[in-house]
Parts: structure tokens; C-alpha cells; sequence
């Protein structure tokens, strides 16, 4: 409970940060307040409803049916709905918000803010206050809670497994990084935004390679639709205006498999939101297999005690195989989303990609 006032803190400083007398934040209720809630047609917001984290669990993890036996009505939403399509949404598409609370991937529109290259600025990026100064926006901007997932991927790269850093590129000495992220789902509703990786780290070229059940769901979705996003490889790239580093990105979907496995090329890192690596068996061949090839792998989790027990239960996952490392560090992650999240029966710090943990690290 002593990080309580840590994340609340965080929530705090938003001026839609509304705390309810639970302690909890309702993530609907500011989306219905922004006029953003729904499924589909909400740009980056959209999201298919419903109180399970995961697509393939259902309320309260009873059974696997998000629609309460019908009651709710999720019109046949999928996550990556907007990758069925030929095109991808601007950001005024994707944000539906005022131009001055948009996070500009297109700096040619009037409206953006151009920050300034991320290597003059090495260790100032460090959580949502320096980030919101860097990109100029205000702090009524609700950027922040669809900015988590690409910002923790981030601190799991540069501050967790160290595999690379904003001053390690240069114009003359690119930086080539392959990035394996297992689990996506919701993510799928926002892909664009992971353009902010090259942003914080130019002169990257990234390979960022999507895994997960969602992400074959959609691909099988796609292929019935010609020219779909979702069946084009890569499914999207963009690069960073030369004056902030022509950081490249290339986002691909593995949809012929719901799992990962490290056959075929070796991926640089290996990172996950909300994995919960003691939740799902299909966590521990990862967690093998990334132990046994040395590759570095992180993950972020909702609440501090449940990396802990994550972390206790690796030795059997291990057993008959290699040792467990020495340390598996869990920090508190300063790009959470912001707000506790309304799990009823729990008080303890628990949000999205709340905390980090450091399972592999070179």
C-alpha cells in the first residue's frame, strides 16, 4: 500500500483525473465525458466493452462471453477493427479530440508541435509530466491513456533490459532493433501510435513484431477483405522527420500462430503489456525459452504483489531445464495509465501496465 499515493499521484495530476470514493478511476466515464466511448467508429478509443482484461476470458473470468449472455451488445467488434480497412486513420481520425490535445505523428498539419531531437534531451523523458512538456501539450489532454501501451514498451527497452538508449544512434551510426510483442489485444486499436518509439529514439530503424490470439483473429478477419491493412506485411510503418532523428518504424502482424516461439529470427528484446506470467500457461515456454537463448524480456503487470508471486513461481518453471537468474527486478512504471482500476475486491496499487518486470536481461 506504499505505493498508493505514488499512483494516485500520477492520476492526480490530470485535470480529468477524477478519483472516485472507492479510490478507483472509471476509464468510461472520462471516454463518455470526451465523447469517445464506444466500439467501434471511436478512432484509437475504439474498444470491444465489456469488465475482462483479456478477449479470451469473460466477467469476472467466468467462461469466455464479454456480452454478460447477450445483454450487451458489442456489434461484432474485434480488436484491430480499424485494420480492416484499406487506410489508416489520421491522427484528427484516431484522436477525435481538439488539435490541441493531439500527440501529432504528422508534423506537417498546422496544428503540430514540433518537440525538439530526443538526444539533446537524453534522461529527461523519464515519466507523463516531462513527456507532456516535450511534446507540448497541456495536461487537460487525455493523450496518456492510450499512450501507455507504446510509452511502457519504451521504459521496458531503455530502463529495464537496457537494449538501447536515445543518444545510441547518430546520423552516420544507425541503430537496427527487433522487438517481439507478445499478448497484444487492445493495442491492436491503436497500432500508429507505437510511432512514438522512433520518436524517443532516433536514428532507430525498429522492427516491432506483433504476437497474440487477437492478432491472429484479425489477420484471418483481414484476408477476407482485399487490400485489408491487417493482411499487408508490414501492416504499418512510418519514419521521423529528418529533424528528429529519422527514427524508422515497421509494425507485422505473426498471424499464422496464436503463440510465440523463438524459431526463425532472434529478436533483440521480447516485451508484454499486462502479461500476467503466472495467470496463463502459455507464459511459461516463453519464459523458458527466453531463460534457455538469453533473450532479454520484460513485461509490465496491473499490481506490484502479482509480479511478486509471478516472480516466486519461475523456479518451477524453470526446473530440469537452466537456473533462475539471481534478480528479477519489479518497479513502479511511470508511464502506467493513469488511475486504479475498478477491480472490486482489490485495494492495493492495481493499473494498466502499472509495474515492470524484468524477467531476462543481458
Amino acid at each position: 500500500m506504499e505505493r498508493l499515493p505514488e499512483t494516485q499521484a500520477i492520476l492526480r495530476m490530470f485535470p480529468w483525473g477524477r478519483l472516485e470514493s472507492d479510490g478507483t478511476f472509471n476509464f468510461d466515464i472520462a471516454r463518455a465525458r470526451l465523447d469517445v466511448l464506444g466500439s467501434s467508429g471511436y478512432g484509437y478509443w475504439s474498444h470491444r466493452g465489456g469488465s475482462a482484461p483479456h478477449a479470451n476470458v469473460g466477467p469476472m473470468g467466468l467462461g469466455a462471453d464479454p456480452t454478460f449472455g447477450g445483454l450487451l451488445k458489442l456489434d461484432n467488434f474485434i480488436d484491430g477493427n480499424d485494420l480492416l480497412k484499406k487506410k489508416h486513420l489520421t491522427d484528427e481520425q484516431g484522436w477525435k479530440l481538439p488539435s490541441r490535445l493531439i500527440p501529432y505523428l504528422d508534423f506537417t498539419h498546422s496544428s503540430a508541435k514540433q518537440p525538439v531531437i530526443v538526444t539533446e534531451l537524453p534522461e529527461r523523458i523519464r515519466d507523463w509530466k516531462s513527456w507532456y512538456a516535450w511534446r507540448g501539450l497541456p495536461l487537460e489532454s487525455p493523450a496518456a491513456l492510450l499512450m501507455a501501451a507504446p510509452l511502457s514498451v519504451y521504459q521496458l527497452l531503455v530502463r529495464c533490459l537496457e537494449v538501447t538508449k536515445p543518444s545510441a544512434g547518430s546520423a552516420d551510426k544507425r541503430v537496427s532493433l527487433i522487438v517481439h510483442l507478445l499478448g497484444v489485444e487492445v493495442e491492436l486499436n491503436h497500432v500508429p501510435l507505437f510511432a512514438e518509439l522512433v520518436l524517443l529514439l532516433p536514428y532507430h530503424d525498429i522492427k516491432l513484431v506483433f504476437f497474440g490470439g487477437a492478432v491472429k483473429a484479425v489477420v484471418d478477419a483481414a484476408r477476407k477483405k482485399p487490400g485489408a491493412l491487417a493482411a499487408q506485411d508490414p501492416v504499418y510503418t512510418y519514419r521521423a522527420p529528418d529533424a528528429l532523428g529519422a527514427g524508422a518504424l515497421s509494425v507485422h502482424f505473426h498471424g499464422e500462430t496464436k503463440e510465440w516461439t523463438p524459431e526463425g529470427e532472434v529478436p533483440d528484446a521480447v516485451v508484454a503489456c499486462n502479461a500476467g506470467l503466472g495467470s496463463y500457461p502459455e507464459w511459461i515456454p516463453v519464459v523458458r525459452a527466453t531463460h534457455w537463448a538469453g533473450i532479454p524480456f520484460a513485461v509490465t503487470e496491473y499490481a506490484e504483489q502479482s509480479a511478486e508471486h509471478q516472480r516466486s513461481l519461475f523456479p518451477a518453471y524453470l526446473a530440469g531445464g537452466c537456473e533462475p537468474r539471481e534478480d528479477y527486478p519489479i518497479a513502479l512504471n511511470p508511464f502506467q495509465q493513469p488511475g486504479q482500476r475498478m477491480v472490486g475486491v482489490v485495494r492495493l496499487p492495481n493499473a494498466y501496465n502499472g509495474f515492470t518486470l524484468t524477467v531476462v536481461k543481458k
